[in-house]
């Protein structure tokens, strides 16, 4: 995904790119609602996964990831 994504699910922000930092894992977070899509779904769908399930799934928080920043 290159272009600017708005939120399918809350339409009040740009999907950003993060990832985990301990194992590299990315990601796409709305920072309004925090909906989360893993890098295999597609970002034009809903989805029913949200920063915190995905933290506490990994057993990790919000120190352990990060913005990745694009040119």
């Amino acid at each position: 995904m290159t272009s600017r994504v708005a939120c399918v699910h809350c339409g009040q922000d740009w999907l950003q790119n993060y990832r985990a930092k301990g194992n590299g894992e990315s990601f796409w977070l709305c920072p309004e609602c925090e909906s989360l899509w893993l890098e295999s779904q597609d970002t034009s769908e809903e989805t029913d996964l949200y920063l915190s399930e995905f933290l506490e799934s990994r057993g990790i928080g919000w120190s352990d990831i990060e913005k990745i920043a694009y040119p």
